[in-house]
């Protein structure tokens, strides 16, 4: 299922299991196809990742998606994660890529994709 990555079914949610990175810009994760999927949850033990999107037609790279820290008090979104950390991001979108933000190696990088019940 993964591009770059290893991906594991656990029930309705998709796992998907990052490389590690070395340099700036390395990409840790990029799925296939996740249209089915509309809620998403992002961690990593070091370094710091950002998130691009793809709409079916072309990589978004303008600019990084926006994420919720979810365990901050803080509601401002971010665009680049923290070691240790827990974030979440919702909508539709065709294929998502994780890439590393600075030179820090993004170690162990988890993609929790899966359904709301509607």
């Amino acid at each position: 299922m993964a591009a770059v990555g290893t991906a594991k079914f656990l029930g309705e949610v998709l796992k998907i299991e990052g490389v590690n990175g070395t340099n700036d810009n390395d990409i840790i994760i990029e799925t296939n196809d996740v249209g089915r999927y509309d809620t998403f949850m992002l961690s990593n033990t070091a370094g710091a990742c950002d998130v691009e999107v793809n709409d079916g037609n072309k990589w978004l790279t303008t600019a990084p998606l926006s994420l919720e820290d979810e365990g901050s008090s803080s509601v401002n979104p971010v665009i680049v994660t923290s070691a240790l950390r827990q974030y979440k991001f919702t909508g539709n979108f065709h294929k998502l890529r994780v890439r590393q933000n600075g030179s820090t190696a993004c170690t162990n990088v988890i993609l929790r994709c899966r359904q709301n019940k509607r």
